[in-house]
């Protein structure tokens, strides 16, 4: 699945666009602060209805507009898909093919899209959370019922959260709550270690591609709060765990052990990248590990988006040609940069204040 075609309404700087592109790579080139970002990630709206740099979507609007409006027609060889998605200051609206719909889920089933952004660079030696995050919304992205678990997940948790505050505190409601964490706790763990299993091969052979290392060798090391896989051993443990911890959350009020803890690493050669890796090595693990779920994905129809954003700007020429080179066998890509490449000689998208005009190289 690729987008074909894109019209933008008061989102961000663009007061009215208008574009089509192409399957292989889009190059989009102008000046910081011009709306390079802005445009791929209007695109990446496309996918869950929300941006990759922001959970506030008033901040998608135009100033002073009440509302943004971004419209995405995507193709493959067998169909026509329509999403449109209006931002506005009370929520949005969500059309496929003009029927409105209630779940943003749904867009799931049409579109996907994987990104890197220049903060992705510090992933590895971030918080646990937005690790946490990228493994949410992969498996989410390939498996609906590990969305629907970690909602409910969430749900339980806060409902816990707030049984430890009550001023008279029911044992029996807690214990009620704490068993139905860890039913849904082992259901997401198996994914969870299920995804990294499959995930290890495909981030090592990327990695290879990218950063023209043939000896080194990548590991995803995945951090559960219980290892067991026996489903009755975990649970066995679970229980005990949150037993022990019991006088702890009820004097912090909060629950202080669950999947919403777990945590990975990644290790270059026995090497903690996160504590011990170079910017450099941070910045090629981290896009390979964005990459790599792309070949997760078996049916070229529902392939993922790749939109990369400002990448070029810290690789050597070597590693530049190689990496577009490598870019070209996926079925769709975007690339921001401040300029253009001298390997990459097709259609550039030219950005500069507030518009976008295309030039087509000799």
């Amino acid at each position: 699945m690729i987008i074909k075609h894109l019209e933008l309404i008061n989102f961000r700087n663009y007061e009215k666009l208008s574009l089509n592109f192409d399957k292989g790579i889009n190059f989009i080139v102008g000046e910081n602060a011009k709306g390079k970002t802005n445009l791929v990630e209007s695109i990446y709206s496309l996918s869950l209805a929300k941006s990759f740099r922001t959970s506030n979507s008033n901040e998608l609007l135009m100033i002073n507009k009440d509302f943004a409006e971004v419209k995405g027609i995507f193709i493959n060889e067998n169909y026509k898909k329509i999403i449109e998605i209006a931002f506005l200051k009370d929520g949005k609206k969500i059309k496929i093919n003009n029927t409105l719909v209630k779940k943003t889920s749904e867009l799931n089933n049409i579109v996907s899209a994987l990104y890197f952004i220049p903060k992705d660079t510090n992933l590895l030696k971030d918080v646990p959370k937005n690790r946490r995050q990228f493994l949410n919304s992969n498996i989410s992205k390939m498996n609906e019922n590990y969305l629907k678990n970690i909602i409910q997940y969430e749900k339980l948790l806060k409902e816990r959260n707030d049984a430890l505050k009550a001023l008279r505190l029911n044992f029996t409601l807690i214990e009620i709550i704490t068993n139905k964490l860890i039913e849904l706790s082992y259901e997401i763990f198996k994914e969870r270690v299920e995804f990294i299993k499959k995930l290890n091969p495909l981030l090592n052979e990327v990695y290879k591609n990218i950063s023209l290392s043939e000896t080194q060798k990548i590991s995803i090391r995945y951090i559960p709060f219980i290892k067991e896989l026996n489903k009755a051993e975990y649970e066995a443990h679970a229980k005990e765990l949150y037993k022990n911890s019991l006088e702890e959350d009820i004097k912090k009020k909060s629950t202080s052990l669950g999947i919403q803890k777990e945590d990975f690493k990644i290790y270059l050669d026995e090497k903690d990248v996160g504590v011990f890796g170079s910017q450099g090595e941070n910045r090629m693990i981290t896009l390979s590990l964005k990459i790599a779920p792309y070949y997760l994905i078996s049916e070229a129809k529902d392939k993922p988006i790749i939109i990369l954003d400002d990448i070029l700007s810290e690789l050597d020429e070597k590693h530049e040609e190689n990496l577009i080179h490598y870019l070209e066998n996926f079925e769709q890509v975007f690339i921001t940069n401040t300029r253009k490449s001298d390997y990459f000689t097709k259609k550039y998208y030219l950005v500069s204040e507030n518009k976008v005009s295309i030039e087509e190289e000799n």
